[in-house]
């Protein structure tokens, strides 16, 4: 392994000249000798499984679009419905590292060609597996006439450890310092790409908690949606004993262990409700899940809420969720959101509270979850919304 890194490094400003050669010459060409179709978005390369939803959402609004991510997860193979399967469609350089690096280079030439706007995060990036050329990514999508927006996902800005909040009491902080994954990131080099990015794109997008990392936002916007039409709510159970879901991707960063201490006191006091820790299971499963619950808690650590909830309140349920307090002032749409606000502190006794809550009082909520939904993550609002940004972008002067 070292061996080949070694290798890599030293062979790898080279590749990358001739690469970079071969780029220029087709940046020219299709400059001049190919027609654009300037409602083409490319979005990728990061398995984003939310991106295949506002795709849908902006395709009804005319625009040509592919999300390509690098790598489908194996619990989204055949059920997320990414445009292309890199791993499926070029096994021979999929398979190997060397492949891949090459393949970055075809995509780049290949996405300049059919595709006029470029939605990407800030990592994970169409030539982020290169040495140096990377830099110039964005720039040479300039300079191949293209606009570039970025939109956060969350890990590609997240510095918790750099830029510690002692004043919050709850963070992701605490989560990135017990979790190991997370605790392996090289913040200062996130930071770097971050602050580097931030001077290069047309446009950037970014809310809920995102914000604490970035510099410059041009719209804070959740671009985060849900066919509302598909998933259809159902706000009544008959459950003996009310059913809790929390479907944790990392236990540390979502505050778990809190999660099930907090139900384990309640059900010794005598307040019988059944949680259950879903993981490792594929979406649609999780949907049918969730549907024949009675409420769902998402995190206490975050300050934030994210698909997991946005799909729990599509199907009508009350949803126990961590919101930063600070953070309204970003996210403006909060102030209808009718998420029940918990903490590490305060989850017991407000499970308690609704609880001992009429089933009315209960699905009455579940009802308010559904109509936010609607509102502000229906695959209409969000492909408006995207829809006025992509035109302010492309008609705000050429490259």
């Amino acid at each position: 392994m070292k061996i080949k890194k070694l290798v890599y490094l030293t062979l790898s400003p080279f590749l990358e000249l001739g690469a970079l050669i071969i780029i220029v010459c087709s940046i020219f060409f299709q400059r001049f000798f190919f027609l654009k179709n300037k409602n083409s978005v490319f979005m990728g390369m990061m398995h984003i499984n939310n991106w295949t939803y506002v795709a849908q959402a902006i395709r009804k609004r005319g625009y040509y679009v592919q999300v390509v991510p690098w790598m489908i997860p194996k619990h989204e193979e055949n059920i997320i419905l990414y445009d292309i399967n890199l791993k499926q469609q070029h096994p021979f350089l999929y398979s190997n590292f060397i492949g891949q690096y090459f393949l970055s280079f075809w995509i780049f030439i290949w996405a300049i060609y059919k595709f006029e706007i470029f939605v990407l995060s800030f990592r994970n990036r169409l030539l982020d597996r290169t040495i140096w050329l990377k830099w110039f990514e964005i720039p040479l999508l300039h300079l191949a006439g293209k606009k570039v927006i970025l939109n956060t996902y969350g890990g590609d800005v997240a510095t918790p450890r750099l830029r510690k909040r002692p004043e919050l009491k709850y963070s992701l902080y605490d989560g990135y310092l017990a979790d190991p994954q997370y605790r392996a990131y090289n913040e200062k080099a996130i930071a770097r790409n971050t602050r580097i990015l931030e001077k290069q794109a047309d446009f950037i997008i970014s809310a809920i908690d995102h914000v604490d990392y970035l510099n410059r936002v041009d719209a804070y916007l959740h671009l985060r949606c849900i066919d509302t039409e598909n998933i259809q709510p159902k706000f009544e159970t008959n459950n003996k004993t009310p059913i809790l879901i929390h479907a944790p991707n990392h236990r540390l960063v979502k505050g778990t262990e809190q999660i099930i201490a907090a139900v384990e006191s309640l059900n010794k006091r005598g307040l019988q409700c059944d949680l259950r820790v879903i993981e490792n299971t594929s979406n649609s499963k999780l949907l049918e899940i969730i549907k024949e619950a009675d409420a769902v808690v998402d995190q206490l650590l975050l300050g934030t809420y994210a698909r997991f909830s946005i799909e729990a309140m599509a199907l009508g349920k009350p949803v126990f969720c961590y919101l930063r307090q600070d953070l309204y002032q970003f996210n403006p749409i909060w102030n209808d959101c009718p998420i029940i606000n918990v903490n590490p502190d305060t989850i017991e006794s407000v499970l308690e509270k609704f609880l001992k809550n009429s089933k009315k009082e209960q699905v009455n909520i579940g009802r308010k979850g559904r109509k936010y939904i609607e509102t502000y993550h229906s695959l209409e609002y969000i492909g408006k919304r995207f829809d006025e940004i992509i035109q302010k972008v492309v008609n705000n002067g050429s490259n």
